[in-house]
């Protein structure tokens, strides 16, 4: 048996549908799956529950990481952890398998070999309808997202490396890491057994603008970076000194969420740089809550202030930004605590950031 493991949060429950209704239709139905919900709202996990009933061979999980970026390394880890077969495949809500799919599958596996494939992508008007797909386009060497992998393998290198945050690069870089441990890389472009459903193409755009989805500017260039080192240090085992594929439970997500605000901070440089570089290290354990807002004279600092700030802008050169825009501390609190490893939530709207970190 082979489990399938779907990484999963707050997406069209149609598409989980569809992908899944696929797996109904296997002429080898010998198959299980263990869906990963990353932290979806609770309106979509509920929705999503509730379809997932419908498919007895499904394992449904749910970690409480709301307030953290989309990981699918961690939601792909998690499910390697709970899997209870011998090989595991890296699937996505986004994709129809053939009927002879899982057939095939059992046919490739083999304890030193992971095997990715070619994959067929749907145009906007072609539907599944249980007949052949014709895709418009067809994926190359490098997308290695839909990957057969004997699960040993993926333990012995710490499963997918949890650095990487939002999209981009953990395929690549978990099948470099078991090359270097001795696995054979196979791609199997025989047939079109997996086709993708259509979605509008990714923009790199959303990660420059302030969002509840939590990202930072140029996230995939420093995914890139991180893939480039790890393969340039020839490195097989990542996610060192940490309990990887750990599953955030209810109760510790309700500590962080409910912890009330304790100091507001305003977006001067200064300010935001001196608590993210000195003033963190210096808190006691336990949990701490900040609030960030964009700087506003009649309502954060005094006359006196104010008269100072215009007399500084008035002296200084112009093209000195002297405070951070929203997004900005946005994207400093989220590499400060992703790339420290810190426990956080973070929580967004157009007018503060909230962060809260539990220091241990």
């Amino acid at each position: 048996m082979i489990t399938y493991i779907y990484p999963f949060r707050n997406r069209e429950v149609e598409r989980v549908k569809k992908s899944l209704d696929s797996l109904v239709e296997q002429n080898d139905k010998e198959l299980e799956v263990v869906f990963v919900d990353y932290g979806s709202t609770p309106e979509t996990a509920s929705e999503v529950k509730n379809l997932l009933h419908n498919y007895p061979f499904v394992k449904y999980i749910y970690s409480y990481s709301a307030g953290k970026p989309w990981n699918r390394s961690k939601a792909l880890n998690i499910g390697i952890i709970e899997a209870q077969t011998d090989y595991v495949l890296s699937a996505d809500i986004d994709m129809i398998f053939h009927a002879t799919y899982n057939g095939v599958l059992k046919s490739l596996r083999a304890p030193n070999k992971v095997t990715f494939f070619k994959v067929g992508y749907l145009s906007k008007n072609e539907t599944y309808q249980n007949k052949e797909l014709v895709p418009e386009s067809y994926s190359n060497k490098r997308a290695k997202g839909i990957s057969l992998y004997p699960k040993k393998a993926l333990v012995e290198i710490n499963g997918f490396d949890e650095f990487f945050n939002c999209w981009g690069s953990e395929d690549e870089d978990v099948i470099s890491r078991l090359i270097f441990n001795g696995l054979e890389m196979c791609f199997y472009n025989e047939n079109t057994l997996v086709y993708h459903q259509y979605h509008k193409p990714f923009k790199e755009l959303k990660h420059k603008l302030l969002s509840k989805d939590l990202s930072y500017n140029q996230v995939r260039f420093h995914n890139d970076k991180k893939r480039k080192l790890n393969e340039n240090q020839n490195t097989i085992k990542v996610n060192l000194n940490k309990n990887w594929g750990e599953i955030i439970d209810e109760d510790h997500y309700n500590a962080l969420v409910n912890t009330p605000v304790s100091r507001t901070i305003t977006s001067f440089k200064t300010d935001v740089d001196f608590f993210l570089f000195y003033e963190l290290k210096t808190l006691n354990k336990g949990i701490w809550s900040f609030k960030f807002v964009e700087f506003v004279p009649n309502k954060n600092i005094n006359l006196k202030s104010v008269l100072y700030r215009l007399w500084t802008i008035r002296n200084s050169d112009l093209k000195t930004k002297e405070e951070y825009s929203l997004k900005e501390v946005n994207d400093l609190l989220l590499k400060f605590s992703l790339y420290n490893d810190l426990d956080f939530h973070l929580k967004v709207d157009s007018a503060s950031l909230e962060l809260r970190i539990n220091i241990v």
